[in-house]
Formats: structure tokens, sequence, C-alpha cells
């Protein structure tokens, strides 16, 4: 059994199950959420997310079942470096070195953008194969 600091867990429901995966519908809710002032506040918010399992279970899941779901500590960080950290990189190295290079804002903002885009149409290709190396586990509750 691993420790509670090396897995990250999220509550959630079976929304669809399937031969081959489970579909689990999680509800993250701001910091926010349990106070009183919700209703009159702008600022609380919930956002739906779903997260497609791949099956090693006997069968046991049913569309509604309470859930956890957890990945791996060090998963979710990788997934924080691929998703922020990078383009955040990508971004300021191209600015800083764009600015020196070319003199005109426009090609340097149009070429960071681009380079940008490139990158996010690279992991969307590649969605399948990262998705593999991402292994969510799933246990009722």
């Amino acid at each position: 059994m691993e420790n509670s600091k090396s897995v990250i867990k999220h509550s959630g429901v079976v929304s669809k199950v399937t031969g081959s995966t489970i579909e689990v519908e999680i509800i993250s809710k701001s910091a926010c959420a349990s106070c009183h002032a919700k209703g009159v506040c702008g600022a609380s918010d919930s956002e739906s997310k779903t997260i497609t399992i791949n099956r090693e279970d006997d069968g046991s899941f049913k569309i509604g079942d309470s859930v956890n779901v957890s990945i791996k500590y060090t998963m979710g960080m990788k997934a924080v470096v691929i998703a922020y950290v990078l383009p955040l990189f990508i971004i300021l190295v191209l600015l800083l070195t764009l600015s020196v290079v070319l003199h005109s804002e426009l090609y340097v903002a149009a070429i960071t953008i681009g380079a940008l885009a490139l990158y996010f149409f690279v992991l969307s290709l590649a969605k399948r194969r990262l998705g593999n190396k991402f292994i969510f586990s799933v246990e009722k509750v």
C-alpha cells in the first residue's frame, strides 16, 4: 500500500462502462465551494471532468457507482510539466531571444504563438501514446 502523499486521489461517479474502459466523472470544486456566501459570490465555481480508465476489473463497476480515482504523484507532476511548464518555457525563450534578433513585436508575437500552437498540435498527435504513460487506478468507495 502506498502512502497518501505519493498518490493523488479524487472521488467521482462512474458515468460509462464499456468492455475495455470505465469513464469516471469528477467534480472539481474551487477552494471556496464550502463558503456560506458562494451563492452571491462570483468566485466560486465547479467543473466536471471525465477520466477514461482502462478496465482491469472483474466487471463489478456499474454506472452510478461512487469510486476513488488515483494516480501516482510523480505522474501528476509530469502532467503539470507537460501542460504548463514546457509551454511557459517555450514562450519565455522565444520572446526573449526573438525580441533581441527581430525588432518587430508583431513578428515576435506571431512566431511565439505559432510555436506554441505547434507544441500543442504535436501534443494532440501524441495523445494516445502519452495517455498510455499516465496510469489511473479506480476503486469503489
